[in-house]
């Protein structure tokens, strides 16, 4: 293989880690989310669950739309709805506003996971994509068990909000 798809493979593989780590990272800081915002812990963990619809309904609608305008361009605006909605999130205020910005990050992270999908089966013969997708699901795995850890200690170091400045980063 040479390093172009290489490279590719790896872009692919970390688009795939979006929806784990913008999951798993954020998981340990809810009680002092909680505490900062001046809201019940139940109503802070309700943006776990705002998450999971916003990704489920990205992910049902992002593969018909890239099917007739593009995977680029919607892969594209869906990593610049990510970004903005990282940043909603960091300066959130208010419990209500970081529930809005999560599901506008989930919306947008949903394209980085469908698309570099069927990216991969695009772009790649059935036996090379079958191993793509092994190495795509291996990252999902590895990002669902270092999440918590990164977050844990990325929140004591450095406070809640800038969990969603490392995930601003990393897309």
């Amino acid at each position: 293989m040479t390093a172009h798809p290489k490279r590719l493979i790896l872009l692919l593989a970390a688009l795939v880690a979006f929806g784990p780590l913008s999951i798993d990272m954020y998981l340990p800081s809810l009680p002092l989310i909680a505490r900062d915002l001046g809201a019940p812990e139940a109503r802070v963990q309700l943006t776990i669950g705002v998450f999971l619809a916003g990704l489920c309904l990205g992910m049902l609608a992002y593969g018909p739309l890239s099917d007739r305008f593009g995977r680029r361009r919607l892969l594209l605006g869906g990593i610049a709805l990510y970004l903005a909605a990282s940043l909603g999130c960091a300066l959130a205020v208010e419990v209500e506003h970081l529930l809005a910005w999560r599901l506008l990050q989930a919306l947008g992270g949903a394209a980085a996971s469908v698309l570099a999908r069927a990216i991969v089966r695009d772009l790649f013969p059935v036996g090379d994509a079958a191993r793509v997708l092994s190495l795509m699901h291996l990252v999902t795995m590895f990002a669902t068990l270092v999440a918590p850890l990164l977050g844990g200690y990325l929140m004591l170091l450095a406070g809640w909000r800038s969990l969603f400045l490392l995930l601003m980063a990393f897309a």
